[in-house]
């Protein structure tokens, strides 16, 4: 994984058939993005097409730098693996430790998470070719309709990255971790923390990203379905905000929504 280790850099990466011009008003403190132009998500599909995805990758680091301070969290650093799964875009391995059960011999028996080494890969948030493309049914691979939907993407798994550093400081956007983030505190939050950076994403729609129809009811299908693995109702919330320099926090929800706010909200879904 070394080979595949990307340092994260505040300067914006300009490659051939892709640039960037972005301009942006200050609005209560916020940056609201007027115009946007590239990078070109079809330039950026071909370079992971050609195995050069490393460079794809570190581009939309850069931008999403670049537009709105979204990065990992401190410690952790992006990586592209080129043998995840095709149906999954990116992952951040959260907890860092086995399930009570598995101190136990008898009850450990045949759990596939006893076998696993926690402290693997803990640092990386981790992105495959499809951040960049979608897997037809006929095995080929289409790029992403937009380039917003590639950040959406980058801001989801670097929001799981600062939800587990926010869990273990305490809620402190720096500093020390205090405690790891348990197999148990994991389970308790996993749909909260689904929840609350889908809806920050969408809270950005419109503003400084612009989602393809796709991407943005694939994201009010699995917070607003009943059996959506984001849908927020019933399950225990995490209480801290975005890290401190994010845009918009106010689109961060720190608690569930009541009933009537969460009608409220699934009625502007794509249909």
């Amino acid at each position: 994984m070394n080979g595949h280790r990307l340092a994260r850099r505040a300067t914006i990466a300009i490659s051939a058939g892709m640039w960037i011009a972005v301009s942006s008003v200050f609005v209560s403190g916020h940056a609201a993005k007027v115009a946007a132009l590239g990078p070109d998500q079809m330039a950026l599909f071909e370079q992971a097409q050609n195995s050069i995805a490393e460079a794809a990758l570190q581009t939309v680091a850069d931008t999403a730098l670049a537009l709105g301070h979204w990065a990992p969290a401190s410690g952790d650093e992006i990586a592209f693996d080129a043998g995840m799964a095709r149906n999954v875009r990116g992952a951040v391995l959260v907890p860092d430790t086995a399930p009570f059960e598995c101190s136990d011999r008898k009850l450990s028996r045949g759990m596939d998470a006893c076998q696993r080494d926690f402290t693997v890969g803990q640092n990386l948030v981790r992105f495959g070719p499809s951040l960049f493309s979608t897997v037809m049914s006929d095995g080929s691979r289409e790029a992403r309709p937009v380039f917003d939907d590639l950040l959406s993407t980058y801001i989801e798994k670097t929001g799981h990255s600062w939800q587990e550093y926010l869990n273990e400081t305490e809620g402190r956007s720096t500093g020390e971790c205090v405690h790891p983030t348990t197999w148990e505190e994991t389970v308790r939050y996993q749909h909260g923390w689904e929840y609350q950076v889908k809806a920050y994403i969408l809270s950005l729609d419109g503003s400084l990203i612009r989602l393809s129809s796709e991407e943005r009811h694939e994201l009010y299908v699995v917070i607003c379905d009943a059996k959506g693995y984001a849908n927020p109702m019933g399950d225990a919330k995490p209480s801290y905000g975005p890290p401190a320099d994010w845009p918009n926090p106010q689109g961060w929800p720190v608690s569930a929504p009541t009933a009537d706010e969460f009608a409220a909200f699934c009625a502007g879904s794509p249909a």
